[in-house]
């Protein structure tokens, strides 16, 4: 038997057993003879089909209908009127209430099954479309619930962004605020890329570059750069993503996560410098770059550049004039991860008090009298490089306190400014003070020296490492080029300069063999610097340079082997080379 019940409204008793006979055979069937009747049987029993008459004493049919049509609960029944009339304007009526059709009196059996079937298969449909659009949107409700889930839980943040007249962002997750410290407005409906919004400054056009290299490719893209956080701290980030196109292919946006790999990016850096400092460890390192030495002490100020470049640390070089401070922070710097980034040195000693602030800081326009323009400071130049405060000693107590809340990542105000600036800055000091002497003296603060004083480097001076002067003055001669006309140097010279105790140190040095080459003599300006029995003597006959300065050699090494008994292994390590340079040298020398 058939399910779908149909209710009967009309007040005639004839119609009712007519549409009923015609019916019962395939529908349940409930009566109504009122408007009032099916409205208070509605409460109780909802009916698949109303055949609803028009013309009934009390509420007629439009009243019934309408009141169906308002009630939530009825409002999807298929209400067919019942008439004996076929005016155009009672059934536009009709249809404006919400009926579906009309059946005209006399009824006609066919007829009224045909309707009667057709509009319950309609109202089937649209209960089963209801119920696959319920089935669909609850399915979609649980995916968007799943995948809000998988972003708010995934360890970074989630865009996509348009490329429409210039890229910007459309959507953000909330992963953002802990990524980059800034809500997700910051980032949306800006005219440029997340890159100008949030990148290094240094690293931002190489990452739009790999970007835009991969979407050219129609490839997927994965991009490590710095970013600048909203406190201005700088950090390392992983976005892997991919171009997003129509159905032309051309490009339209593109989707991706971007998550912190700082620790990761850390790591690597570290292994790398470790792996060169393993690989500087087994090789001879008569030299570092600019630096030139093989004695144990330059082996010594060796391992600990390569050990500060692996950091992130202040370093300050302590030494005497003329050691080559600036060559070991440019050493550091050179072999750090820092190392496409600036380098710049100042001399603290030589710029006034009057302007000392004026020079780090940098001012805006009109900050005092001649402050024409904005200036930048020698801060904003070192942003995300290293600046080198050469005769740190020099800074007074009121400008250390400035340095004080930058290098403690306060930031700092430009002169005659408002905006609060954090550079990103590595810092590494020199001098030729003793520092802990300036604190006892109370010109230097103590919070101040161990903010700076973190790993020290001490370069020990030129009559502390003799046994590096004849590879410093092959590597100065080198040097000069322009002057290969005067290449004779006599033992007796590199005796005399190997006696000397060189108080103005390897510049005093350069400045000899520099002197040599230009005039074709040496003048020592201080006669009781030399060794006892030593004198500078100038014999009339010179051999070519080559020659002296194996002479040299020969008879270095000869005394070497004569002070240590013969003992290679400790006698290669004193002169910083390995067994095998020693025998082979000795066997040059006839004194194997």
């Amino acid at each position: 038997m058939n399910q779908h019940l149909i209710m009967i409204v009309d007040d005639s008793t004839t119609n009712i057993d007519i549409l009923a006979s015609t019916l019962k055979d395939q529908y349940r069937i409930t009566i109504a003879k009122s408007g009032e009747t099916a409205l208070s049987r509605l409460e109780k029993q909802i009916p698949d089909l109303i055949l609803l008459d028009v013309v009934m004493p009390g509420m007629d049919g439009f009243e019934v209908c309408r009141r169906l049509k308002k009630d939530p609960a009825t409002r999807q029944i298929p209400v067919i009127f019942i008439t004996a009339m076929e005016e155009a304007e009672q059934k536009t009526k009709g249809f404006s209430l919400g009926a579906v059709d009309y059946i005209v009196r006399p009824f006609h059996a066919a007829e009224v099954r045909a309707r009667v079937k057709t509009h319950l298969s309609l109202q089937d449909l649209n209960k089963a479309l209801a119920l696959q659009n319920r089935t669909i949107n609850q399915a979609l409700k649980e995916k968007s619930r799943q995948l809000d889930a998988l972003i708010a839980n995934l360890p970074g943040m989630v865009y996509h962004s348009r490329c429409h007249d210039g890229w910007h962002m459309e959507f953000v997750s909330d992963g953002c605020r802990e990524l980059t410290g800034h809500a997700p407005d910051y980032f949306l409906d800006k005219t440029v890329d997340h890159y100008a919004l949030m990148a290094d400054p240094a690293a931002c056009d190489q990452a739009r570059k790999s970007r835009e290299t991969a979407l050219l490719k129609h490839a997927p893209f994965a991009i490590t750069y710095a970013i600048r956080t909203a406190a201005g701290h700088r950090r390392w980030v992983l976005e892997q993503g991919m171009g997003v196109y129509d159905t032309e292919g051309d490009l339209i946006g593109a989707e991706g996560v971007i998550c912190d790999v700082t620790e990761r990016q850390q790591k690597a850096l570290a292994l790398e410098n470790e792996n060169r400092h393993l690989k500087s460890g087994i090789m001879p390192r008569n030299q570092f770059g600019d630096i030139v030495g093989s004695s144990q002490a330059m082996q010594l100020v060796y391992d600990r550049i390569i050990k500060s470049a692996a950091c992130n640390d202040s370093v300050i070089i302590y030494g005497p004039s003329g050691t080559g401070k600036e060559l070991v922070a440019r050493a550091i710097h050179k072999n750090s991860r820092r190392s496409n980034q600036p380098f710049i040195p100042i001399n603290c000693g030589a710029i006034p008090e009057a302007l000392i602030e004026s020079e780090f800081f940098g001012h805006a326009r009109g900050a005092f009298s001649g402050a024409n323009t904005d200036k930048q400071g020698v801060l904003d130049m070192a942003d995300g490089g290293t600046l080198f405060l050469d005769e740190l000693g020099e800074i007074s107590m009121a400008m250390q306190v400035k340095l004080l809340r930058v290098m403690d990542g306060n930031g700092y105000i430009p002169v005659g400014g408002t905006t609060l600036k954090k550079p990103d800055i590595r810092f590494i000091s020199a001098t030729n003070r003793d520092l802990q002497q300036r604190v006892r003296e109370k010109k230097l603060r103590e919070d101040f020296f161990f903010r700076v004083h973190i790993i020290p480097i001490t370069l020990p001076a030129l009559k502390e490492r003799k046994e590096d002067i004849p590879l410093l003055i092959e590597h100065f001669l080198n040097s000069y080029p322009d002057h290969t006309g005067r290449d004779a140097l006599t033992p007796e010279m590199l005796n005399t300069m190997q006696a000397y105790a060189w108080p103005g140190n390897v510049r005093q040095l350069q400045n000899m063999i520099y002197q040599f080459l230009v005039l074709g003599k040496m003048d020592f300006p201080d006669i009781s610097t030399l060794s006892r029995g030593a004198a500078p003597t100038h014999p009339a006959a010179c051999l070519p340079l080559k020659t002296a300065v194996q002479e040299f050699e020969k008879e270095y090494i000869a005394k070497t082997l004569a002070s240590n008994n013969g003992k290679k292994g400790k006698i290669a390590g004193l002169l910083g080379m390995d067994r095998k340079t020693l025998f082979r040298k000795m066997k040059r020398y006839g004194l194997d």
